[in-house]
């Protein structure tokens, strides 16, 4: 498959999160000459939700010695602002069910970002979409191909003229994204590499289905972020008031509680507050102390894209 990428000389948009695999996938790529003979490009979504370190990592050192200094950063054009200004104008927050941050802030971004390669060699044949996803790290990706006509970031029949999905790491093992960023000289992204509540994947600070244990590495290090995610709390409750008041309704006669941004996944419907979850998230595990917003890694967002880190093998 290698060769016949090269050969053909086809555009290479390689999706890159900060996180330990893309930039694996990015090392390796460059450790092919791909670089030298396929157009190459390197493109980061911006969610306007990151960790101001990660930021950091991507810009002032891989962007250097990595992507030679030719990162490009996609945002929504719909909600240049990221998450916060998503949730604002939607009124709502994502969920377990409804990711609409992943398709909006991601998917949408890099999607626009391909046709644009496409209409820039229109010569060639249709991009390639290189994502850095391993068989290892989950049972839903383990069935996965190392190539794919079409692509996932658009439905039906369009996804077939948009790209074709590449993913080289695909029979990869951690020790092998270990051995690339060593063999290079690469330093992973510093919130694996902190002495205290090491990040075990990067991508949104946090995602909506964060575990117990990077919720509390966001209140011990990041209570800023704490408090403007309880803002957005009052906000979208404050317009949800709004919308059922114009009907005559209010939470009580609609029997709802006011939404917030983590939900619990038992399908109860229960909101959990960012103060109670915090609380929570200094729990021991054990007895009822349920990892709540934890899905299996089938079901996760931009996991399933190569959009963001997933964390360790299990």
């Amino acid at each position: 498959m290698l060769n016949e990428i090269r050969d053909s000389g086809r555009p290479i948009v390689c999706s890159v999160s900060g996180g330990k695999d893309s930039t694996a996938m990015a090392l390796w790529l460059k450790e092919q000459g791909l670089h030298e003979t396929n157009p190459l490009f390197f493109v980061f979504s911006d969610t306007g939700w990151e960790h101001a370190e990660l930021y950091t990592y991507i810009y002032d050192y891989l962007n250097e010695r990595v992507f030679d200094g030719k990162l490009h950063t996609v945002k929504s054009k719909k909600y240049p602002g990221g998450m916060p200004e998503l949730v604002e104008k939607r009124g709502m927050f994502p969920s377990r069910k409804i990711r609409f941050c992943t398709q909006e802030l991601k998917i949408f971004p890099i999607r626009d970002f391909i046709r644009e390669i496409r209409e820039q060699y229109p010569d060639l044949e249709k991009p390639i979409n290189a994502v850095g996803i391993r068989a290892a790290e989950s049972k839903a990706r383990s069935n996965m191909l190392e190539f794919e006509p079409g692509t996932m970031l658009e439905r039906g029949p369009k996804s077939a003229t948009l790209c074709d999905t590449w993913r080289p790491l695909i029979t990869w093992v951690v020790q092998d994204v270990v051995d690339i960023h060593t063999r290079n000289q690469v330093q992973p992204c510093p919130l694996y590499l902190r002495d205290e509540l090491p990040a075990s994947r990067v991508g949104c600070w946090p995602c909506i289905m964060s575990r117990k244990e990077e919720i509390r590495a966001v209140a011990k290090t990041d209570p800023a972020r704490i408090e403007q995610i309880q803002d957005l709390e009052t906000l979208v409750a404050d317009k949800a008031r709004e919308r059922y008041a114009a009907k005559g309704e209010t939470f009580d006669t609609l029997g709802y509680t006011p939404p917030t941004y983590f939900q619990s996944r038992e399908g109860d419907g229960s909101m959990w507050p960012i103060a109670d979850v915090v609380k929570w998230s200094y729990t021991k595990h054990g007895g009822k102390q349920y990892e709540f917003f934890l899905p299996s890694k089938e079901e996760r967002g931009c996991g399933m894209w190569g959009l963001c880190d997933m964390g360790p093998e299990d």
